[in-house]
C-alpha cells in the first residue's frame, strides 16, 4: 500500500528535512509503513492510520529530530511503535539505536521491523524507564536520547538524563504545551544534571499540530539516587 505514496514521502522529506531519501530508504519506509497498518490491526499500535498521515505525522515528525542530533548513539524511550528511533535510523544508517518500551507486544513488532527491513545496530529493550536508567549497562552511554507523547517534561527528564553522557542532549518532541512544561521543569533540570539549550518550533503544514523540540544538554552527572523506582516519578516529579 505504501509503495503508492513513495512520491509523498520522498517530496516531504526533502521539504521539511532537508534530505533526499535513496531508493534503498523509500522502498525501507514502504515495509515499515505496512507492517505498522498490518500489526495495528492486533495492536492497537496508532490512532493515525491513513497513509498520508502516518508519513506526515509518524515518519516526518520523527525525522525532524535528525537536524538536532548528537553523535550517534541514540536511545528512544517509551518507543511505541518505534518512532522516532525507527525512522531515524532508516534516515540515518550510522546510528546505533536502542528502542526501550514497557509492552513486549510492541518490541515484538518491531523486531519484526528490524529483521524485515535488515536494520543492523539496532535493539530491543523490555524494561521500565526508570530501570533502564538504574542498568549500570546503560546508564551514562547515550548521546542523544528522546522520547515522544511518553509523558511530561519534568518526568522525562528522569528518564533520560541518568542514560546520556556528560553533553549529551535530550531532545523532547512536544507540542503547544512546551513552554508550560519547561517552566514547570526548571528545579529538575538543574537537580538532574541538566542545562536547557533552548526550543526550536515547527509546523508540518496543514493539518499537523504545533511542533516543538526542546533541547537539554547534560552538563554535570545526575545524582545515583535518579531515576526514582518505578512508578514514583510519575507520581511525585521533580516541581
Amino acid at each position: 500500500m505504501f509503495d503508492e505514496y513513495a512520491a509523498l514521502l520522498e517530496r516531504l522529506t526533502y521539504k521539511y528535512v532537508g534530505s533526499k531519501l535513496t531508493d534503498l530508504q523509500i522502498n525501507q519506509f514502504c515495509k515499515y509503513g505496512d507492517l505498522l497498518l498490518e500489526w495495528n490491526q492486533k495492536l492497537n499500535l496508532t490512532r493515525i492510520i491513513e497513509p498520508e498521515d502516518v508519513i506526515l505525522k509518524h515518519f516526518i515528525d520523527s525525522m525532524v529530530l535528525s537536524k538536532y542530533m548528537y553523535g550517534v548513539d541514540f536511545a528512544d524511550l517509551g518507543t511505541g511503535a518505534g518512532f522516532p528511533g525507527v525512522p531515524l535510523k532508516i534516515l540515518r544508517p550510522e546510528l546505533k539505536v536502542v528502542l526501550v518500551d514497557s509492552l513486549k507486544k510492541r518490541l515484538d513488532f518491531l523486531d519484526v521491523v528490524i529483521e524485515t527491513l535488515s536494520l543492523t545496530e539496532i535493539h530491543t529493550v523490555h524494561t521500565r524507564a526508570e530501570d533502564f536508567g538504574r542498568d549500570s549497562k546503560y546508564r551514562g552511554r547515550f548521546e542523544t536520547v528522546s522520547s515522544r507523547a511518553v509523558a511530561r517534561l519534568p518526568i522525562l527528564l528522569e528518564y533520560a538524563l541518568p542514560v546520556l553522557k556528560i553533553n549529551g542532549l535530550f531532545l523532547a518532541a512536544k507540542g503547544i504545551q512546551a513552554e508550560n512544561e519547561m517552566a514547570d521543569s526548571e528545579k529538575a533540570i538543574k537537580i538532574l544534571g541538566g542545562k536547557c539549550e533552548g526550543r526550536e518550533h515547527y509546523n508540518l503544514g496543514e493539518g499537523a499540530e504545533h511542533r516543538a523540540i526542546i533541547l537539554i544538554r547534560k552538563i554535570k552527572q545526575t545524582p545515583a539516587q535518579y531515576p526514582r523506582k518505578a512508578g514514583i516519578p510519575s507520581k511525585k516529579p521533580i516541581q
